[in-house]
């Protein structure tokens, strides 16, 4: 990273520290985040531009973030700022302390949509035929709208889908099931095909705009019939709950640790097994409770010792499935 002095009497505003970062940091992100972080960059420059960096305090961020709609892209936001404020901090000197760590900011609850598989239906349908493809792709490999359209044939050796990911660089090898065969066989079979898996109508990749803009229509689509919005990143922790178990998920998302994974992605029920005590080396409960001493009828007027009343309590029988079942069948009668 460029390194720069600056003499300690200076003064540094906002837009100083936001220009270098924008130049200096900017370049090592991803393209769609560098595309968001300029976008923030504006909205920073507008509010806090002029502002004396090491003048700035807590106090001055709260009527900032103290609005009804549009909090998440503050906070959002504000993280970019102190991004850029670490590095005014930690490598570039510039200022003594980054204000914006006592700056509490609400945190954001992860999305919890989870497509069902009438919805997904009932979208396909309505979608150009080109969407399908790329919904039928994202379900099957979950990767990330931008890296399914960056795709290209040349990625597809052995019997695998080689991917390094965009936002994050992780290298993937997706093992291509039959399904994910015919799939990728009507890709082949597209009109005017390019070296890209997805390709437009004349040819050539789709650009992230060009496809979100006909996934929005096909959406319009969608809510006019009656549906519930959701997004195409949807898609993705759709592929993260169908999975047979966390651990698969987050291999083929590409996540470096699960906690990313249960948290955002995996949006269904978790559905588990209960356990059999006796594979521990204990007696099964259903043994127990057959083999155990039927309490004795203590006769009117004596009462029982301590020894009687502990032996005496009753043990509780346990049911079986059928018996569960019967009942279960009476609540649901009444």
């Amino acid at each position: 990273m460029a390194t720069e002095t600056t003499p300690q009497t200076e003064v540094i505003t906002v837009n100083q520290i936001l220009e270098r970062y924008e130049r200096d940091c900017l370049p090592e992100l991803a393209p769609r985040t560098q595309k968001d972080y300029i976008r923030h960059l504006a909205k920073l420059r507008t509010l806090f531009g002029s502002a004396i960096a090491c003048e700035l305090r807590p106090k001055d961020f709260g009527p900032f973030l103290d609005v009804k709609r549009g909090k998440c892209q503050r906070v959002k936001q504000l993280a970019v700022l102190s991004a850029a404020f670490t590095q005014a901090v930690s490598f570039w000197y510039w200022l003594p302390g980054n204000v914006l760590r006592d700056v509490k900011r609400p945190k954001s609850k992860p999305r919890d949509r989870l497509v069902t598989a009438e919805e997904f239906a009932a979208v396909r349908t309505l979608a150009p035929y080109r969407v399908r493809l790329a919904m039928d792709l994202a379900v099957m490999i979950g990767q990330r709208q931008g890296d399914l359209l960056a795709l290209k044939w040349t990625d597809i050796k052995d019997m695998e889908i080689h991917i390094a990911q965009t936002k994050t660089g992780k290298r993937l090898a997706i093992g291509i099931t039959p399904d994910l065969e015919a799939v990728l066989d009507k890709c082949w079979q597209l009109p005017n095909r390019s070296d890209h898996v997805l390709t437009r109508r004349y040819g050539g990749r789709y650009t992230g705009e060009g496809f979100r803009a006909m996934w929005q229509r096909t959406m319009r689509k969608y809510v006019k019939a009656g549906g519930i919005r959701f997004t195409f990143h949807d898609l993705r922790a759709l592929a993260a709950t169908r999975c047979a178990s966390p651990e698969i998920a987050m291999r083929l998302l590409g996540h470096s640790n699960i906690s990313m994974t249960m948290r955002v992605y995996r949006r269904g029920v978790e559905r588990v097994q209960a356990l059999v005590v006796g594979q521990f080396g204990f007696p099964a409960l259903a043994h127990v409770a057959a083999t155990s001493p039927v309490p004795q009828h203590q006769p009117s007027g004596t009462s029982p010792s301590a020894s009687d009343r502990h032996r005496s309590k009753p043990v509780p029988q346990l049911e079986s499935s059928d018996n569960l079942r019967t009942r279960a069948s009476e609540v649901r009668g009444r």
